[in-house]
């Protein structure tokens, strides 16, 4: 079976696949065949958004509009209305006879009843947009609500003009506590009320928060939310009232006349005792009592208990398994102190950090005669100590190409009774490539490409290990300590064999809850070639930079590095990712030839120079049943010194399932460099100095199967970019980074993608791309769109990349 019949089999799968498609389609158009003489299907509702002036948010707004419609059509799988096909409506249609007497409650998740339009809810979807946009302080908003009817379809349509919103004047504090108006006004700079900015009543629902949150650290543990309120005043004196609840306004609101200029809003924030006599009371902490192995009430009343005191704090152990020092520099409350809800709070999340609990539960118990201070008692419950895992994994780059990889891994998490973490791992796989032409058996034609083994351990210290004082962090931000290393093997079996020894010492801290820093002092590698082939010989005497590349080679660096990521606050909405890395390597040995003449001398080793910086951008846009992923992702190496190329662990590729997916994988580049074995799976690796690339995927969910335990999706994607090497070299012309190539250079492809969510653990993912533009074609700046021939099997043997993968590409 040549690769032109494999092509010709998948075609036919494709046209058999666009086929059920079609007729699914057309089944679709009779999805009314069921309705009475006046009923009618709802099938599509569309809004739009308009405004008198310039929205920042206009995407969010119209989306939040969107989801307050209240009577929604029937499910559509394929996200793409020209293609709308209501698939459970469909499916029950098919059952009718045996589903349509069963009550709502014993239907399948697989089926849908028809959404049969209502008239009476336009009106309510009317006044409910106007209420939520009257509270984004849009308080003029006007909306035209119409239905169209084509046969037995309902085509409902909300044109919705917002108009304009108030801009915040004055902020005007009325407090009845002289302690905490002076708390409030000394952090009024906090505050999410601006002047100048526009009104909205969620900026009134954050700044309650923040002041509740303001007063409760300063010790009144009884301040809530409920003892904060506000008055909007406006030129217009009958407009607003007190804010009870923001929906009270809409029904006291009176329109006022419009004026180009927008209006502005005084907002007087008022602050008055409850009818908790004890609101105002401030509280400090006497006691802190801790049970780092609690497993019910009987379990702290048991006698021979091990104590400890630490820094005031009590520890009280039906064994001591775990260190007291380090469960005291995780806990925030201490005895003497006012009470702080932001402290209790880093407590909790501290100690749950640690890794060796089951659940944490502070409570409080308040001194009934003084009312002025707390006991507070921790309550710990341990888990397992010993925790075993294995790992996994088929993937698939290209047509031909297969790869699988296990992993075992042991974690003790609490190694010397010191909540220390270590991590031992295991891991080893294979990659094949399959050639036509080496046997008539299919199995058979699959041949080892690389084989890889190692092992790597880690001990994570819950502490800053250093010879400088802890004191430069807070308690919060304090640095975990990872000392790390492992032995790697890289066996190309027609090439080579490369072994990495490594270690490392570094540092990890959460600046916030979306900002996290790594810190790596030092990290070695020492990476050798005890075994190559003669074939392989022959080509590095032949190309310079593959001799500079694969060359014995000892680094010595350190690299930092950031990361900002906001996906867990943001629950699926639309969020950003960035990381950013730094690493230099040779500085300190160069600094010290001594030093580096000596290791080169002693040990037959070439120590590495260069310096390197990566980063990641992405950007996840949530959209109205589907989403959009961007990513700009790369990083340079400028090699120095003694390197005039980065070593190969830390040099960039291109191509395969996570990066180009109309290349396989380590296939493309550098720059407009033609591989002459590009026809060839077994070849060398195609790596360089600098890389950029560009995603952008638009993902939609196609169907759930199993009753939605697995969830079908989709995906269109185009992805852009190359790697370079840092300097011109005869082996690879045109390989060099340059800006005034970078339009030639730049490589593309698209392609679509299904993916199988499964529980929501694993998803799966199978994604067909074809390049349409290929710097190493010199015409057209590369574009070969016009290329293009579907019918054609040798195109398609050249150009349609299968990928199979596990997980999302970003």
């Amino acid at each position: 079976m040549g690769k032109g019949v494999f092509y010709n089999r998948y075609l036919n799968c494709y046209y058999i696949s666009v086929a059920s498609l079609l007729l699914i389609f057309f089944s679709a158009c009779r999805s009314t065949k069921h309705l009475a003489p006046d009923q009618y299907l709802l099938w599509q509702n569309k809004l739009s958004l308009k405004s008198d002036k310039v929205m920042p948010n206009k995407g969010e707004i119209k989306d939040n509009l969107d989801r307050i419609i209240i009577q929604k059509p029937n499910n559509n799988y394929l996200g793409i209305m020209p293609f709308k096909v209501p698939m459970k409506l469909w499916r029950y249609n098919r059952r009718y006879n045996k589903l349509s007497s069963r009550p709502d409650s014993l239907l399948p998740k697989s089926v849908e009843r028809p959404t049969i339009f209502d008239s009476t809810t336009m009106p309510r979807t009317v006044q409910n947009m106007k209420t939520y946009l009257f509270n984004q302080g849009y308080f003029y908003a006007t909306i035209t609500d119409t239905v169209i009817f084509k046969g037995k379809k309902a085509h409902t349509s909300y044109k919705v003009n917002a108009g304009y919103n108030y801009l915040i004047n004055n902020i005007i504090y009325k407090i009845d506590d002289s302690g905490i108006s002076k708390i409030v006004t000394n952090n009024e700079n906090a505050t999410f009320l601006k002047k100048g900015k526009e009104f909205a009543y969620s900026m009134l629902e954050e700044e309650r928060s923040r002041i509740t949150n303001l007063v409760a650290n300063q010790g009144y543990r009884r301040f809530n939310l409920e003892n904060i309120s506000f008055k909007l005043d406006t030129m217009d004196k009958s407009v607003f009232k007190v804010v009870g609840s923001p929906f009270e306004n809409v029904v006291n609101f009176v329109a006022q006349n419009k004026s180009n200029k927008k209006k502005t809003l005084d907002i007087i924030i008022l602050i008055r005792k409850t009818e908790d006599t004890l609101t105002y009371n401030k509280y400090r902490i006497s006691k802190v009592n801790v049970y780092p192995d609690y497993k019910g009430s009987g379990s702290i009343s048991n006698f021979g208990m091990v104590t400890k005191r630490i820094n005031g704090v009590d520890f009280y152990y039906n064994k001591y398994y775990v260190n007291a020092k380090v469960l005291q520099e995780h806990i925030f409350l201490n005895p003497g102190e006012l009470y702080s809800k932001r402290n209790e709070d880093k407590t909790t999340t501290k100690l749950g950090e640690l890794g060796i609990f089951q659940y944490i539960k502070v409570q409080f118990r308040e001194n009934r005669k003084t009312r002025d201070s707390l006991e507070c008692n921790i309550f710990l419950n341990r888990t397992k100590k010993h925790d075993f895992s294995t790992n996994y994994e088929i993937s698939n780059g290209t047509t031909y190409a297969l790869g699988n990889s296990v992993s075992l891994n042991y974690r003790n998490k609490n190694f010397l009774k010191g909540a220390n973490l270590l991590s031992i791992g295991i891991n080893g796989g294979l990659e094949s490539f399959y050639n036509d032409d080496i046997a008539e058996d299919v199995y058979r034609r699959f041949r080892i490409l690389t084989r890889y083994y190692g092992v790597n351990a880690s001990l994570d210290f819950p502490k800053f290990l250093a010879p400088i004082a802890s004191s430069l962090f807070t308690g919060t931000n304090l640095p975990h300590t990872i000392i790390g290393g492992g032995e790697n093997v890289i066996d190309r079996v027609n090439y080579f064999r490369l072994v990495n020894s490594s270690a490392n010492f570094a540092y990890s801290w959460q600046q916030s809850d979306t900002k996290t820093w790594g810190l790596t002092p030092a990290f070695v590698n020492n990476i050798r070639l005890p075994f190559t082939t003669d074939s392989f010989d022959n080509l590095l005497d032949s190309n310079e930079y593959l001799a500079n590349s694969y060359k014995q080679t000892f680094i010595h660096g350190e690299n930092i590095s950031f990361k900002y990521d906001k996906s867990s606050k943001k629950n699926g909405a639309s969020h950003t990712y960035v990381r950013l890395a730094f690493e230099e390597a040779g500085g300190i040995l160069n600094t010290i030839n001594i030093l580096g003449d000596a290791l080169n001398s002693i040990y037959k080793l070439e120590f590495a120079q260069y310096t390197k910086f990566d980063f990641d951008l992405r950007h996840y846009l949530s959209l109205n049943h589907s989403s959009l992923a961007l990513r700009f992702y790369g990083g340079f190496g400028i090699p120095s010194g003694n390197s005039p190329t980065l070593p190969y662990i830390k040099q960039y590729f291109a191509g395969g399932p996570y990066s180009l997916r109309g290349w396989r994988i380590r296939t493309l580049g550098p720059g407009s460099y033609l591989n002459p074995e590009k026809r060839q799976l077994n070849q060398i690796d195609r790596t360089g100095d600098i890389k950029l690339e560009m995603n952008s995927e638009y993902r939609f969910p196609i169907a759930p199967l199993f009753a939605g335990a697995i969830k079908m999706n989709g995906a269109f994607f185009a992805d852009a970019g190359n790697i370079w090497l840092a300097s011109k070299t005869e082996a690879y012309p045109g390989g060099e980074f340059a800006f005034n190539k970078l339009e030639q250079d730049i490589a593309v492809d698209v392609g679509v993608g299904t993916r199988l969510d499964i529980a929501s653990f694993l998803t799966f993912r199978v994604d067909m791309a074809m390049p349409i533009k290929k710097p190493y074609v010199m015409t057209k700046s590369g574009w070969v769109v016009k290329d293009i021939d579907f019918s054609n099997p040798t195109w398609r043997t050249d150009n349609l990349i299968l990928n199979i993968s596990i997980g999302y590409p970003f």
